[in-house]
């Protein structure tokens, strides 16, 4: 059985960012949109390599928790305006892994981001993460053994999300 590292999205080393958290508590009408399915079980294309991989749901479950960054940005963009919000209150329920985006509108991409959503434009997410695989010779595809999630993108209807079965509403 071969170990394979699959890494679904280029991590840079950021500077950390230091700010005045007292500021935070100013803005409180991020738009919410509860219960997103961000990714079920069955065989997903990662963005870099486009091989399929299949994801358990016994292994998502035991994984839904596991996030080492919880943003939100459009189309896997890494541009600093690109992040509008964050996913939290991640679990696991009804074979599939589900979350709450509270997207920021006072950006621009943010206001914008949430019109498109509430008129039915975009609908579609795409979860980053790094994943730990291995080649499952029954299936004859990679096999996900463990998850480490990065953060959510909102995809457009083209190229869209590798997981077909996403939805924010």
């Amino acid at each position: 059985m071969s170990h394979i590292k699959t890494l679904n999205r280029i991590q840079l080393n950021p500077i950390p960012l230091r700010y005045n958290q007292k500021l935070l508590s100013k803005s409180h009408d991020y738009r919410i949109y509860s219960d997103a399915i961000l990714l079920t079980p069955g065989a997903w294309s990662d963005m870099m390599t486009q091989a399929p991989v299949l994801y358990e749901s016994e292994t998502i479950k035991k994984y839904a928790t596991n996030w080492k960054s919880n943003y939100i940005d459009l189309g896997h963009s890494w541009a600093p305006l690109d992040f509008i919000g964050t996913v939290q209150n991640q679990h696991f329920f009804d074979n599939a892994l589900h979350g709450d985006l509270y997207i920021n509108p006072n950006t621009r991409n943010g206001a914008d981001t949430i019109t498109l959503i509430d008129c039915g434009i975009l609908n579609s997410l795409s979860v980053e993460m790094m994943t730990d695989d291995s080649w499952n010779s029954d299936s004859q595809m990679k096999c996900a053994n463990e998850l480490e999630f990065m953060g959510v993108a909102i995809c457009g209807p083209q190229p869209g999300p590798a997981c077909k079965d996403t939805r924010i509403q």
